[in-house]
């Protein structure tokens, strides 16, 4: 279920329609299910992967935090995962059940109810391992506190990573080992990929469910004893998909505490959400086409696009992404506005920064800090001398391509990344502000670090590596120009350059308030260009967004 859905419109006027009229009790519950319908649009069984990690961070948070459930409590807990599995993960054909039934049709009934042993695997082994847990419980809660916190964080890193790396990466480190053998000359290999469905979002909500037990941890978060909160807090579904990723310590108390309607909110979540419906409707869906028509030439070979064609293509892509991935962030804030809560400012004109290092703290700024304060800092950051420093930048931000996908492409992109910055650090490069008597050196360093994040993106958006590297030979070495890269460059004017203009004046979401506190006919401006072109303009293709497969 996209923004860009009328589908998701619908619901989101259904919660709206009643959320305000109930108790905070009653909000909270009402954003829990429409979050696990929202999720469970795509595929109801993925909602028992949510469970999964809700259940296992909530025991886990509370564990560390020295809270013991009692006994009825886990018992409920573990038959709550039970259950779950066998509705969501026991292959009963709902639709054919609900048709069954409807027509008091017996043997309907009966053909839609699972036939084999292997239908109930996944339902036998969580009660297997639940059960196993709950047994288990009692004696991690006697452990000496420091072992105890310890044994909490463990578990829940390990169960939420393992979840992560079976679904997203088990068929690519099979795939990766069977072709490493087929390079040593071990022709015959009997393995097979599994063929595993990536659900959406999985990155995301992992990652913000792992860090509230590590913030606990750290004393950074307060847990919270009531699940349904937590689980709200896992799950809300304006953010769920593809972040902001929120931190324990920012999200959860606004779920616990009563929220109140804000003067202001109304607006700017309106703003908000009609920047994003236009920075994904208006720019990245209708650059997709060209930019799709330019990376796949590589892929497949043949008549290749020239060097200005692949450049205005790469060029698209960038602008595309942005566009997309930015364009879902205002969205979730915006709508999160309209229901009283705050979530923070994931993009910051990224491609107005004057160094890589600046580039990357105000890109997807909320993954860019997960990583930073989970997995930079704990290696030790630039403690330790320059070299320490240089290995755990690089380290950390080739995990965060592989974070991005399981295709060696996102590896070799974040670990070119991490060399580019490395080197900016080497150089001592400093960021330069847009003030007057240094505006000409701030323009060149603003198109150098624009040019030098393009050439990372060639893996990112690439097929293969062999592709990534033709398409940058293509762009350095063919300065042949033609009609179609003319025409590519007024569609990237066309629809990406007003967009840009509003945010260097509004500074992104930071000083939204100067379009409000603005003239009047400037602000109509504004807003009649963002409607009329989202009417007259719309792409042919609505396109998912580019962030779910992570």
């Amino acid at each position: 279920m996209n923004y860009n859905n009328p589908t998701f419109w619908l619901l989101f006027a259904a919660v709206y329609a009643f959320y305000w009229r109930l108790r905070h009790r009653r909000q909270n519950d009402l954003l829990l299910v429409a979050s696990y319908v929202f999720y469970g649009f795509w595929d109801y069984r993925f909602l028992f992967l949510i469970l999964i990690s809700t259940i296992i961070d909530f025991i886990g948070g509370l564990g560390v935090a020295g809270v013991e459930l009692p006994k009825w409590r886990r018992l409920r807990l573990a038959a709550l995962l039970i259950g779950s599995a066998l509705v969501l993960c026991s292959n009963v054909r709902y639709a054919a059940l609900a048709a069954g039934l409807v027509h008091l049709d017996a043997h309907a009934v009966l053909g839609a109810l699972p036939e084999r042993l292997r239908d109930f695997a996944v339902p036998l082994a969580t009660a297997a391992v639940t059960l196993a847990y709950v047994a288990f419980l009692p004696w991690l809660y006697a452990l000496p506190e420091r072992a105890r916190r310890k044994t909490f964080l463990t578990i829940s890193m390990v169960a939420n990573l393992a979840i992560l790396g079976f679904f997203k990466y088990c068929d690519f480190f099979v795939g990766s080992f069977v072709n490493l053998l087929h390079a040593l000359g071990v022709q015959v290999v009997d393995v097979r990929l599994l063929g595993i469905l990536l659900p959406p979002g999985i990155s995301f909500y992992t990652f913000q469910a792992m860090s509230y037990t590590v913030d606990v941890y750290r004393g950074d978060a307060t847990p919270t004893d009531d699940l349904r909160d937590f689980a709200l807090f896992v799950c809300f579904f304006p953010h769920l998909v593809a972040g902001p990723i929120m931190r324990a310590s920012t999200l959860l108390p606004q779920v616990v505490h009563p929220r109140q309607r804000r003067p202001g909110d109304a607006e700017e979540g309106l703003l908000l959400v009609l920047l994003g419906l236009f920075k994904k409707i208006v720019i990245a869906d209708n650059l997709a086409p060209m930019v799709n028509m330019i990376f796949f030439q590589y892929g497949r070979g043949g008549h290749l696009p020239t060097g200005p064609e692949s450049l205005l293509g790469l060029y698209g892509f960038m602008f595309q992404v942005y566009g997309d991935f930015s364009g879902y962030s205002s969205v979730a804030r915006g709508i999160a506005k309209w229901l009283g809560f705050d979530l923070i400012i994931n993009f910051q004109t990224p491609y107005l920064s004057t160094t890589p290092s600046e580039h990357w703290r105000r890109w997807h700024i909320s993954l860019s800090t997960w990583f930073r304060d989970y997995l930079y800092i704990p290696l030790g950051g630039s403690r330790g001398g320059m070299a320490v420093e240089y290995r755990n930048v690089i380290i950390t931000m080739t995990l965060a391509g592989l974070w991005h996908g399981a295709a060696w492409t996102y590896v070799i992109w974040g670990a070119y990344t991490g060399v580019l910055l490395c080197i900016s650090r080497a150089l001592g490069t400093k960021e330069v502000r847009n003030v007057a008597g240094q505006r000409l050196r701030w323009l060149w360093r603003v198109l150098l670090t624009f040019h030098l994040t393009c050439s990372s993106y060639l893996f990112f958006r690439s097929s293969s590596v062999p592709a990534a590297l033709h398409m940058g030979a293509r762009i350095l070495t063919d300065f042949t120009p033609t009609a179609t890269a003319g025409t590519m460059l007024g569609l990237l004017l066309f629809y990406a350059g007003p967009l840009f203009a509003l945010e260097a004046y509004t500074e992104g979401e930071r000083h939204l308030e100067r379009l409000f506190t603005a003239p009047w006919p400037r602000q109509a401006v504004a807003y009649a260009y963002c409607v009329l072109m989202l009417v007259i303009f719309p792409a042919v293709q609505t396109h998912e967004f580019i962030y779910f497969q992570f």
